[in-house]
């Protein structure tokens, strides 16, 4: 048996040959001697220091969460294709939703907020070898209603048949039209036509409307943004103004928006020059005052602004295209558009709809999520909408064949979440639902991937942090294994610390259906598991589902937080239908699971 001073004398020989060989080994290895004393037997080596994680200010404002109970299809199932669906309410709280199907637009209504649908009336026709397609829809100030869309030719070119925008207008809720007006004409092939138009009214009575305009640009192939006024509610219009431009670029799909503020006109376009080489989402703005004095916007004009934040930024070779914008009554400005950010391939036409909120002026983009869930990469979502129906519901429309063998017209309903706000209330923890925190609207909502839905409220006193977790599952799968069996998990970072992964002090509490619990505490970018003890967590089986009532100790948190402080707080619904594994893990929309600076805000008051 070789003893410690053996061992010793054999490494110092191995160093001072390594040395012969090459001199670079000197520093480190003068090292190793100490390293290996510092560990004789019977002793183990000290825990390395902790690694210190990256933090970054933490995502604050609201979440989106799509219900998938609300998923409805919209076009006739007789259509060949339907799709690029637009959608507003009107004055009387009805829903008013236009679409194109083969060739012709169409509308369909709601007067019950989206349950139920009218049967689809064609309002709008193509000519012989033209087709009329994608729609916008504005309500006036009148309470008429402005119809836009796009004249395509089909089959062989013919100088006879130009691309061009049509207007029509009703003044009696979409019941009657009147005859089109042609807004303006571009050429008559399809590298030299015009796209898209899209429209808003002004305070003033001015109507701009926007278009994606290749007919200026005939022998290259650029695109600009083209607008036309209208100040008699869409009889007459003046010519055509360039708005924005990107020498050897195409800027395209225009969508404009008044802010709430009403003092500034921003408009979302894809461009394909701020990231090369695919198209990317961008913002181009103006003051309400100038409208758009300050056109054309030019490539680096100060009025050109890449929407996302620094962390939410597509690669170069992903594609973002097809923008559409609106904002919430709360303020913060909603963006969606189409991309394959979160696919392994670079097929721009198998995208996903994918919507991101920024802030009340148009910036910052962040918190994305996706409202149509399908797991079958060769699908997609394409032409998509969004509509803000009230101070809590928004809703996504989307062209997709996800659930079907062609192109339909689907939409579905989002939740709008505000920040989080836990009162002082005790709970008994008896997995019962008496006290009042169960009556409350969910302060969280995860039920977008399919018909399972997790409901969660919390409230603190001063020796816990309580939460009570509605689940909604037909075919509840316990067990003791959260990685194969329902269940959920919530993460807090109660001290805000904003990691971009698991770190000290960060924590995350996984229960299965049948009431087990696992504990962990962030560790240099990983999850240690931490003894449970203290943690109270009761389970109860109920019709349709599981009902689950929690109290962490402030001690297993690093102690109680200040009122009016901030707590990122996160939330992943398990589903299993087998109870030998997770037939999806779907996080709180908007957050990303092991980043604590994308969560949402918990505050103590």
């Amino acid at each position: 048996m070789i003893t410690s001073s053996g061992v010793f004398i054999l490494l110092v020989i191995f160093i001072l040959t390594l040395l012969i060989v090459n001199r670079r080994y000197l520093i480190a290895l003068f090292f190793a001697p100490m390293l290996f004393i510092a560990c004789k037997d019977g002793e183990s080596q000290e825990d390395p220091k902790p690694i210190t994680l990256a933090t970054e200010t933490p995502v604050d404002g609201v979440r989106i969460a799509w219900d998938r109970r609300t998923l409805k299809k919209l076009s006739p199932s007789s259509s060949g294709y339907s799709g690029y669906a637009r959608m507003i309410v009107l004055d009387d709280a009805s829903l008013f939703c236009v679409f194109e199907n083969d060739g012709k637009i169409q509308k369909t209504t709601s007067s019950d907020g989206g349950v139920t649908w009218s049967t689809p009336v064609t309002i709008a026709v193509g000519d012989d070898g033209i087709a009329a397609t994608v729609p916008e829809i504005l309500l006036l100030a009148d309470k008429s209603l402005l119809l836009s869309y796009n004249m395509r030719p089909h089959g062989t070119p013919v100088p006879s048949k130009r691309f061009g925008i049509r207007v029509s207008r009703s003044t009696n809720g979409g019941v009657d039209w009147s005859a089109p007006k042609t807004v303006y004409e571009a050429g008559h092939e399809f590298a030299n036509g015009c796209w898209e138009p899209a429209q808003i009214q002004l305070p003033s009575g001015e109507i701009q409307l926007f278009i994606a305009n290749e007919g200026p640009y005939t022998s290259s192939n650029e695109q600009e943004i083209t607008m036309f006024r209208s100040n008699d509610n869409g009889d007459t219009w003046n010519v055509g103004e360039k708005v924005s431009f990107r020498a050897g670029h195409r800027d395209g799909m225009p969508v404009p928006l008044i802010l709430n503020n009403r003092n500034e006109i921003i408009l979302s376009i894809e461009d394909n020059g701020i990231i090369p080489t695919e198209f990317k989402p961008m913002i181009i703005r103006t003051s309400l005052q100038d409208s758009w004095k300050n056109a054309p916007v030019l490539a680096s004009s100060v009025s050109r602004e890449q929407p996302m934040d620094k962390l939410n930024r597509m690669v170069g070779a992903k594609y973002g295209g097809a923008p559409f914008i609106r904002q919430l009554k709360s303020n913060e400005v909603v963006l969606s558009y189409q991309s394959n950010e979160f696919r392994k391939d670079n097929i721009w036409d198998r995208s996903d709809m994918v919507v991101c909120i920024g802030d009340d002026s148009g910036k910052n983009f962040n918190r994305k999520s996706r409202p149509f869930y399908f797991t079958d990469n060769t699908r997609s979502c394409m032409w998509n909408s969004l509509c803000v129906a009230d101070d809590k519901t928004i809703w996504a429309i989307g062209s997709t064949n996800a659930f079907g063998n062609k192109s339909e017209v689907w939409i579905i309903k989002g939740i709008v979440l505000p920040n989080m706000v836990a009162r002082k209330q005790s709970l008994a923890v008896d997995g019962e639902s008496e006290e009042d925190l169960w009556t409350k609207s969910p302060q969280a909502f995860i039920g977008g991937f399919g018909n399972t839905r997790l409901m969660l409220n919390t409230s603190y006193d001063d020796q816990m942090l309580y939460f009570t977790v509605k689940i909604e599952d037909e075919n509840v799968k316990g067990g003791t294994n959260i990685s194969l069996v329902d269940g959920f998990r919530l993460y807090i970072d109660p001290m805000n610390k904003g990691s971009i992964g698991p770190d000290q002090g960060i924590f995350s509490l996984a229960v299965t259906a049948s009431g087990v619990v696992s504990f962990q505490q962030g560790a240099a970018a990983t999850w240690k598991e931490e003894e449970s003890s203290g943690i109270v967590v009761k389970n109860k089986n109920v019709t349709g589902g599981y009902q689950s009532e929690i109290g962490i100790p402030w001690s297993k948190l690093g102690g109680k937080v200040s009122l009016d402080k901030r707590i990122g707080f996160h939330a992943c619904l398990y589903e299993s239908v087998t109870g030998s594994q997770h037939v999806y893990e779907e996080p709180l929309q908007g957050n990303v699971n092991n980043a604590a600076y994308s969560w949402s805000t918990l505050i103590l008051k």
